[in-house]
Order: C-alpha cells, then sequence, then structure tokens
C-alpha cells in the first residue's frame, strides 16, 4: 500500500498563532504598499477581495490568477505590483519570523518519514506565492526540498475547505485517497471537506476550532507525533 501523508503549514508544522501571523502580515502588505505610494486603506480592501476570490476559486484559473484578475480591476500596474510583491517576501516579509515558536521537531517529522519510505506533501493553503511558502518552510526549520509536492497559488486551482484541492494533490501526483493522511490543526479548513477515504490526524499545540465541534479523529500536540511517527509508522 502507498504511504502518503499530507501535512498543513501555518499552525501545524510552523509553530505559531495563525491570527498573530495574519495582523502581522496585514500590516506589512499595508505599509508596503504606503512605501510604493497606494492609499493602504484602500489596497488593502483590493487584496482581501483578491483573498477572498481564491477561496471562491472554482477551477477554471489558477489560484495566481484569481487574485490578480481582482487586482487588475483597480490597479492595472500588475507586472510591476509582482515585481515588488517578490521584493515584500524577500525583504519586510521576514521580519514576521520572529513571532515564531523555534522547534527542531517539524524537521524531525519529515526527515523521519522519508526514511521510512513515505510521500511527504505540503498540503498548505495556496493563498500565498510560492517564494512566500518556500520562505515560511525555512522558518519552520525545513527543508523544502523534502516534500514531494508544495500547494501553492501559481499551481493549485482550489482552496481548503474543498475536497476538490485534495482531489487535485491526488490527481497531480497519480496517489489514491487509500493510505493517504491529512495532518492539520484547523477543524473546519483542513478536515470539513476532506475525502472520506483520507484519514484525518488533528496537531492541537495551536488548534483552531471556531465552531467548537466535537474531535472524533485521532490527536497529539506534534512532539507526542513526531513519537508516534518513531514507534509505529
Amino acid at each position: 500500500m502507498q504511504k502518503v501523508i499530507l501535512f498543513d503549514l501555518d499552525s501545524t508544522l510552523l509553530q505559531m498563532n495563525q491570527d498573530l501571523f495574519l495582523k502581522h502580515y496585514f500590516k506589512g502588505i499595508a505599509t508596503f504598499a504606503a512605501k510604493l505610494g497606494y492609499n493602504p486603506h484602500e489596497f488593502m480592501e483590493e487584496f482581501q477581495k483578491g483573498a477572498y476570490a481564491i477561496l471562491k476559486n472554482k477551477g477554471t484559473i489558477t489560484n495566481e490568477e484569481a487574485f490578480w484578475n481582482v487586482i487588475e480591476n483597480k490597479y492595472h500596474e500588475v507586472d510591476f505590483l509582482k515585481a515588488k510583491f517578490d521584493e515584500f517576501y524577500q525583504t519586510d516579509f521576514k521580519a514576521i519570523e520572529e513571532i515564531v515558536d523555534k522547534s527542531d521537531i517539524p524537521n524531525k517529522i519529515i526527515k523521519t518519514l522519508k526514511s521510512k519510505g513515505y510521500i511527504i506533501i505540503l498540503a498548505t493553503n495556496p493563498l500565498f506565492p510560492r517564494i512566500c511558502t518556500l520562505e515560511r518552510i525555512r522558518w519552520a526549520g525545513m527543508d523544502y526540498k523534502d516534500f514531494d509536492d508544495i500547494t501553492t497559488y501559481e499551481d493549485s486551482h482550489y482552496c481548503k475547505p474543498n475536497h476538490l484541492y485534495y482531489e487535485e494533490i491526488l490527481k497531480r501526483n497519480n496517489l489514491s485517497k487509500e493510505g493517504c493522511i491529512m495532518v492539520g490543526n484547523d477543524i473546519d479548513d483542513d478536515f470539513s471537506d476532506l475525502p472520506c477515504d483520507i484519514k484525518p490526524i488533528i496537531i492541537t499545540d495551536y488548534l483552531i476550532n471556531k465552531n467548537n465541534k466535537e474531535i472524533n479523529m485521532d490527536f497529539y500536540k506534534l512532539e507526542e507525533f513526531y513519537n508516534e511517527i518513531e514507534k509505529n509508522y
């Protein structure tokens, strides 16, 4: 049987408070927009519309196209903005790393699973460009080359929570749902529309359960999950 594990990134492998991350992230985008001469309030309105377009993407275009189509309706200098966004992720964005709870456990988990022959996919919600996702992988102390696939907005057509997001990952990697595990921290985003043949595992260090749902799946602290992997995987 195939051995496949899909991992969420933010607040799962990357140990940080997601609300705090978003607060710093949006503030950083607004400040950067102001440096470029844009009205930061207006820019953030369009930015959030673009993010919403990604969340509602029906699969006919990539998430990247969904986002920039919205931005282009307001600002026509899209090529300029794309280049400046890359600059943001290489500079100002890096300061947010200070909120991360540093740990060697994420890297140990991935290295151990690789040594045991697992296919490992980073199933992080593809709202971000690859440059941003690779930076957050670095924050977690991991090597992006250890993942067999990483979902980013350039190559994804759906988002969580949507079963088609998972179907796209499996199809792209020629995998089946049987023998597949999804590891995440958000009861709704990671698991509410998870295909039924994929086993869910919840990491509770930074648990998100906005609707206070009963947890009826295996759950661990991240270090506990590492110990489980070493012994039983």
